[in-house]
This record gives structure tokens, C-alpha cells and sequence, in this order.
């Protein structure tokens, strides 16, 4: 009995590499598809505008400022329990509605001494006040665009303040204000 010796095509390696790549080509190429898509939108309406928000101290807005400094003397001299308000005017200058939001530099929402509140409206007739802390909280209505709004901002010095911080100026603290695009 004779034994028979297989023969190799030469064809076969080349089949298995042609069919590596294929699949390889295929999971390669084939990946940019989860990058695409659509979906039908109904029928609506696109805009766009500006988001241009400005401040100032005082009942006066500003076309242009985007920090503003109050005076030191309007809080020298405060006494245990006393609150004194500054008014200030946030100018929406662009044309796309926001809301204003205010917050405090970190040390100055970590003391226990002193408070600080905004309102919306001018200091002669201010509205509900907003106790302010390190997270922006959102205060007053939304801004519409190319108009000018007054705040009341209220520092009130802790009852309990240690007598030897009883008559000194309240002037090292830091008023954040974010103009959070308004969507109605």
C-alpha cells in the first residue's frame, strides 16, 4: 500500500489572507458610520443673536463696562447688625434674553460675619432679596434685549460680630454675576 501525499494550492494561504483583510477592511471602514446620523426635525424655527451683558454701579447703566467697583465708604463704619444697599444696573446691550444669576468670591460665601443679598429693582423700592453664597442663584426676571435693569445688592453685618471687627469697612468681597442665556 502506497500513501498518498496531500497537495497544497498555493491558492488556499492566499484565500485566508484575502478573507483577513476583507473582514479587517470591513470592521475598520465600516466604524465612521457611528459618527453619522439623522433624524427628521419638525417644522421650527432658527435664530441667533448676541449675548452682551454689562454693569454699573449705581442707577445708571453702561453701554460697555463689564466690572464695575463700588466705593469703599458706602460700607465703613458698619455696626453689629447694620445692613446698608448699594443699587446696581445690568445692561443686556445684545439681543438674546438672559437671566441674571449672582454668586460670591469663595471667602466671602464662607463668612459668618457678614451677609450679602440681591434684589431686583433699584434700592428705593427693591424686590425680593436673594441670599447669596458661592452657587449662582438666578435673581429677578429675564432680560430682554437692549434694556437695562436695576438690582439692590443689601451687606449686613452679623448681630454677634466680635467687637474688635464692629466698625471696620466691609470692602473685600467679590460680586459674581452670570448672564445665563434665557430660552422662553
Amino acid at each position: 500500500m502506497r500513501e498518498r501525499q496531500a497537495r497544497r494550492s498555493p491558492l488556499y494561504p492566499a484565500l485566508l489572507t484575502g478573507s483577513l483583510v476583507l473582514v479587517a477592511g470591513l470592521n475598520v471602514g465600516g466604524s465612521y458610520a457611528l459618527w453619522n446620523g439623522s433624524a427628521p426635525i419638525s417644522e421650527t424655527e432658527v435664530r441667533s443673536g448676541t449675548l452682551t451683558a454689562t454693569v454699573a454701579v449705581g442707577d445708571t447703566g453702561s453701554p460697555t463696562a463689564t466690572s464695575a467697583a463700588f466705593d469703599p465708604a458706602a460700607f465703613d463704619g458698619m455696626l453689629p447688625g447694620e445692613a446698608r444697599s448699594e443699587t446696581l444696573t445690568v445692561g443686556n446691550t445684545g439681543t438674546t434674553p438672559f437671566l441674571v444669576a449672582a454668586s460670591l468670591d469663595a471667602a466671602s460665601a464662607a463668612s459668618t460675619e457678614v451677609s450679602w443679598a440681591l434684589a431686583p429693582g433699584s434700592c428705593a423700592a427693591p424686590g425680593a432679596a436673594v441670599p447669596l453664597g458661592a452657587t449662582p442663584q438666578n435673581v429677578g426676571s429675564p432680560m430682554l434685549g437692549s434694556t437695562f435693569s436695576s438690582y439692590c445688592l443689601t451687606v449686613t453685618l452679623a448681630p454677634d460680630v466680635p467687637a474688635d471687627a464692629a466698625g471696620t469697612t466691609v470692602a473685600d468681597f467679590t460680586l459674581l454675576l452670570d448672564a445665563n442665556q434665557y430660552r422662553p
